[in-house]
């Protein structure tokens, strides 16, 4: 194989984690690739270390402006045949390009995807917290949407889809997943490769704030819209079921967060099923008969906002 495969690295701040990510890059046993690394606006010492491998990467630098932003600007300057998207505090392992490159190719996919390792840094030393080994179950798009999930480093995309493709520069929290589900409803073909691709680097603390949670909420209730509008034409049971869920589950995040979202939420979910009834046993589902659903839920928001 003589294909040209893009490795595209984001980086902001990253001085601490970039070079191990570059050293997975050129430990690869794959070597025809090229090395994209857009550095977006970072103001520690990113830049300095980057200096070290001027030689082998090509450097695109640019105000901060976010990871999706970078990540489509290093898709305008790339010129490979296949696409890798690397975070600059993950690793790969040494045959994924080569693995996943062989079955792109065997069957004339387009996405590729494996099993992937969390870590963290522990006195210098890689501590493996969880190995993922899945493979994607049913419907391709709402398995996407609803359940399944892997590190852009885990992943090898095929030029044609990333040219029909855009990295959502509005979602600044679970981006990558929608790009994920955006190539499956672009159609493109998905194949499981068996085995650790990537090793995906976790916060060493999984404390998260009320405002980082708010935030990841108010980025799944607008890819949620965004995903009904992509799916509106062939609402099919099963996707319209995974909405629903995923408005449900907003609604119970934004009753604590965010009430007028709360309320624009539930406007939204009565859009979709007027008459809609919680289809779990409970007193909501109660309520929802006598009251019907959106006061049923505003009820239920207060008490969830006492129980905190």
């Amino acid at each position: 194989m003589n294909f040209l495969v893009s490795i595209i690295i984001p980086t902001y701040n990253a001085e601490k984690t970039i070079k191990g990510t570059l050293d997975s890059v050129y430990a690869q046993t794959y070597k025809n690739f090229e090395v994209i690394v857009v550095n977006d606006g970072s103001t520690d010492h990113t830049s300095a270390v980057l200096e070290n491998f001027t030689n082998s990467i090509t450097i695109l630098s640019t105000e901060n402006k976010g990871v999706s932003h970078a990540r489509n600007l290093g898709l305008k300057y790339s010129k490979g045949d296949y696409i890798q998207y690397l975070d600059a505090d993950d690793l790969l392992m040494p045959e994924k390009i080569e693995m996943q490159l062989q079955a792109l190719k065997a069957e004339n996919a387009d996405v590729a995807y494996g099993d992937w390792q969390k870590f963290k840094i522990e006195n210098n030393q890689i501590k493996i917290s969880e190995t993922v080994e899945r493979e994607i179950q049913g419907d391709l798009e709402v398995a996407l949407f609803t359940y399944f999930w892997c590190p852009p480093a885990a992943i090898l995309y095929s030029r044609r889809i990333c040219d029909i493709l855009k990295w959502n520069e509005h979602l600044p929290i679970i981006q990558d997943a929608r790009y994920f589900l955006d190539a499956a409803i672009a159609k493109g073909k998905f194949i499981y490769t068996n085995g650790i691709m990537a090793r995906y680097r976790i916060a060493q603390s999984d404390s998260l704030s009320q405002e980082s949670d708010l935030n990841f909420v108010k980025d799944l209730y607008k890819n949620t819209k965004g995903i009904y509008t992509a799916w509106k034409t062939d609402l099919n049971p099963n996707k319209k079921t995974a909405i629903i869920q995923s408005l449900r589950h907003c609604i119970n995040r934004l009753s604590v967060l965010e009430k007028s979202l709360m309320k624009e939420a539930i406007e939204f979910l009565l859009q979709i099923e007027p008459h809609y009834l919680p289809p779990e046993k409970g007193l909501l589902r109660t309520m929802s008969k006598i009251i019907g659903y959106k006061n049923a839920e505003k009820l239920a928001g207060f008490k969830r906002a006492l129980e905190l």
